[in-house]
């Protein structure tokens, strides 16, 4: 079974200083097993909503554009060839720091300020497939970059927040719970 910490705090009265590991450990230790604890945005530290301001030609490149996105605290350029970008969007803004995987492929590299042919780029406009969230939004073409316009977050939002990916998930062994019914759901373990 798999339980969503957020929903729990719901129910129960847990403070945010009680992170959802020391949980997860009570509830071993007195209730039920507990497989694993697994956070929705691990992959998504440093990546935030971010509002492209500008969205101009790159003058030494056909297919990329340099753009002026606000995320909240500041106005960043970046270098971007992503064939759907244009002023105004919502984006998936991966900032220095933040990992991602370059194309959707390979293994995850940290984001670090680079010069793409001749121009200055403080990170990245990131696709869904180069964050981990390829089956959720899913490409319509090959370098295409999220649109993220339909949702009513302000820029500097961190994405996992805005997408409700800020959750943990405790995975429930459903052996240890099949002499206890009353245990099948957020309710009943929040009342354990």
């Amino acid at each position: 079974m798999l339980l969503s910490y957020k929903w729990l705090k719901k129910y129960v009265n847990i403070p945010d200083s009680v992170s959802a590991e020391e949980v997860a450990a009570k509830l071993k230790a007195s209730t039920v097993e507990v497989e694993k604890v697994e956070y929705q945005g691990k992959n998504l530290e440093n990546v935030v909503v971010g509002k492209v301001v500008t969205c101009e030609k790159h003058s030494n490149a056909d297919k990329l554009k340099v753009c002026k996105v606000d995320v909240g605290s500041e106005q960043v350029q970046i270098v971007c060839g992503g064939s759907n970008v244009s002023e105004g969007m919502l984006v998936a803004l991966g900032k220095l720091g933040a990992k991602v995987k370059w194309h959707g492929e390979g293994e995850l590299i940290e984001l670090k300020q680079t010069a793409i042919r001749g121009v200055e780029s403080f990170g990245m406009i990131c696709a869904s497939t180069e964050i981990g969230l390829g089956e959720m939004f899913p490409l319509k073409d090959e370098k295409e970059i999220m649109d993220l316009s339909h949702l009513k977050a302000k820029s500097g939002t961190p994405l996992a927040q805005a997408l409700g990916l800020d959750d943990a998930v405790l995975e429930i062994d459903n052996k240890s719970l099949s002499n206890r019914p009353d245990l099948w759901g957020h309710y009943g373990i929040a009342h354990e």
